[in-house]
C-alpha cells in the first residue's frame, strides 16, 4: 500500500522515495541530483469492516460525500483466521534532496507523519466494536483478551541520509546506507491491554473480572514530544559490466549509470520512537469491577478519567510515556528482465511485540513488474497485506519525469466492489540526470579502472 509505495519504491529514478524502503539505495543513484518539491501519502487498511453497496467509483463517492449525498453502507467483513487489525497513515512531504558525490550520496528532507494502528482485536471484540455492547448474541459470555493495542501518533520527521558504495569489484557493487531522524512529536495516544477478562451481562451491565493495561495521551501541540530514529540498509548489485573503478557521475568512471542484472537489499526500518513528556499516562491493574450502566460513563475531561480509574486496585500515574515508530525488517529483490524492464519482490515484516507501545506496521509481500526510462515509467504492484491470500491488491503507478502519481490498491477507483482499503500517493520532483563533471561528455559504456582487471570476463547468469 502507500505505506511502502511499492509502485515507485524499486525504481531507479525513485530519488528520496527509494531510501524509505532501504537507505542504501541512494548510493550510486542514477540521477545525479533529485529534489523533491512536495508529496502526499494517504493509506488505510483494515480487516474488520468494508464500505459496501456503492453506486459509484471512489472518486465519485468522494464528490457525492462533499455534496452530502454519500451512498453505500459499512458492513462487517467475513471472519479472519486471526485477530482483527487496522492501520491508517497520512504523510505530508516537504522539501528534500539527494546528491551524488561519487561513491557517496548525501540527502536530507522533512515530512509530517501521522500513523494509527489497532491490533489484537478478537472476533468477539470486533462484534462489540461494530454492533455496540448491546449485541445480544454475546451477552452473558465471558471473554478473555490479550495483547489488544490501539496506538496513534503525529510527528514531523527531519531526516538526513548517507549511503556509500563500499566495494566495486568484478561484477558486483556492495553498498550500505543510513537515515537518521529527529522526530518532533505533535500528539500521541496509547492504550495497551496485557489482559482483559470481561462479561457483558446485558444492555447496561458490564463486569470486568480482571484487567491489566497501560495508557497515555498527549494533547496536540507544536512540541508535545520528541525522539530520535534511524533506518539501516545494505544492497548488493550484480552488474552487467565490470565495476572496478566505477565512480558514479564522474567522467573517469563513465557518465551513464552502471546497469545491473539483479539487486538484493536488506533493511531495518523506523528504529526509534517518541517521548511525550507533557501528557497523562499510567498503568492499571484491577480485580473484579462491576459497571451498572456502561451507556452512561462520561469522560469529557481529565477529572472524569480520574474518577473512572479510581476503583482500580493498582493505579500508577505518570506524566510521560513513549510510543515507538513502526519498526520493520524488509527484504528486497529486483531482477532485470530486458532493457528497461524489471520485476521486483519485497517482503516487509513488522517488529512490534504484543505488549509494547510501538506502532504496528502492516506486514506485506509484493511483486512489482515495471517499465522505466529516464522520462517515463509505469509499474503494476501486486500486494498481499497481512499475508491474506484471499484479498490481494493490485496497484498502478505512472511517472512522467519528476511527476509521480500512484496507488497500490486501484480497485476502489475503477469498480464498485467492497472497499476495505484505500491509498494514493503523488510526488512533484526535479531530477538532474547529468553531473557537471559529465557536461559535454558523450554517453558511453563504463570503463574499468583497475589495471589488473580481466578485460574479457562476462558475468554468469
Amino acid at each position: 500500500m502507500a505505506q511502502e509505495r511499492f509502485g515507485i519504491a524499486h525504481s531507479n529514478y525513485a530519488g528520496n522515495d527509494a531510501t524509505y524502503l532501504n537507505p542504501a539505495r541512494s548510493a550510486g543513484q542514477w540521477p545525479y541530483a533529485d529534489i523533491r518539491l512536495a508529496g502526499l501519502d494517504l493509506y488505510a487498511w483494515n480487516s474488520l469492516v468494508a464500505w459496501s453497496s456503492r453506486e459509484q467509483r471512489l472518486v465519485g463517492e468522494v464528490r457525492s460525500g462533499i455534496a452530502g449525498s454519500t451512498g453505500g453502507e459499512v458492513i462487517m467483513r467475513s471472519a479472519t483466521s486471526g485477530a482483527h487489525r487496522g492501520f491508517v497513515q497520512a504523510n505530508v512531504l516537504g522539501p528534500a534532496f539527494s546528491l551524488s558525490l561519487g561513491r557517496g550520496t548525501i540527502g536530507a528532507g522533512v515530512r509530517m507523519r501521522t500513523y494509527t494502528s489497532a491490533t489484537g482485536i478478537s472476533s468477539a471484540m470486533g462484534n462489540f466494536i461494530f454492533h455496540g455492547l448491546g449485541y445480544r448474541p454475546q451477552h452473558g459470555i465471558r471473554y478473555q483478551e490479550e495483547g489488544v493495542r490501539v496506538l496513534t501518533a503525529a510527528w514531523t520527521e527531519f531526516a538526513v541520509n548517507y549511503a556509500h558504495i563500499l566495494k566495486a569489484e568484478g561484477f558486483g557493487l556492495f553498498s550500505a546506507g543510513i537515515n537518521a531522524h529527529y522526530n518532533l512529536g505533535h500528539a500521541g495516544g496509547a492504550l495497551q491491554f496485557e489482559t482483559l477478562d470481561y462479561t457483558v451481562i446485558d444492555s447496561a451491565r458490564l463486569v470486568v473480572h480482571e484487567a491489566t493495561a497501560r495508557y497515555g495521551f498527549a494533547m496536540p501541540a507544536m512540541s508535545a514530544g520528541y525522539g530520535w530514529g534511524a533506518d539501516l540498509g545494505v544492497t548488493y548489485e550484480r552488474t552487467l559490466e565490470e565495476a572496478d573503478g566505477y565512480m558514479p557521475h564522474r567522467a573517469s568512471g563513465g557518465c551513464d549509470p552502471l546497469r545491473y542484472r539483479y539487486r538484493i537489499g536488506l533493511s531495518l526500518l523506523d528504529l526509534g520512537g517518541l517521548r511525550f513528556r507533557q501528557g497523562q499516562a499510567g498503568s492499571i491493574s484491577t480485580g473484579t469491577a462491576s459497571i451498572s450502566d456502561y451507556t452512561n460513563i462520561p469522560v469529557n475531561e481529565e477529572s472524569d478519567l480520574d474518577s473512572l480509574l479510581s476503583t482500580a486496585t493498582n493505579w500508577d500515574r505518570e506524566e510521560s510515556f513513549s510510543i515507538g515508530t513502526p519498526t520493520a525488517l524488509a527484504l528486497q529483490y529486483d531482477q532485470r528482465v530486458a532493457n528497461n524492464t524489471y520485476v521486483a519482490l519485497v517482503a516487509v515484516q513488522n517488529v512490534s511485540f504484543q505488549n509494547s507501545t510501538r506502532l504496528r506496521r502492516t506486514n506485506s509481500v509484493s511483486i512489482t513488474p515495471r517499465f522505466e526510462t529516464r522520462y517515463v515509467e509505469a509499474a503494476l504492484p501486486i500486494t498481499l497485506h497481512e499475508y491474506d491470500l484471499r484479498r490481494p491488491s493490485v496497484g498502478f503507478m505512472l511517472r512522467f519525469e519528476g511527476l509521480v502519481v500512484g496507488t497500490d490498491h486501484i480497485f476502489p477507483f475503477i469498480n464498485t466492489r467492497d472497499v476495505y482499503a484505500a491509498d494514493i500517493y503523488f510526488r512533484l520532483r526535479w531530477m538532474i540526470h547529468r553531473s557537471p563533471f559529465c557536461k559535454g561528455k558523450r554517453s558511453g559504456a563504463h570503463h574499468t579502472g583497475g589495471k589488473d582487471s580481466l578485460p574479457c570476463a562476462t558475468p554468469n547468469d
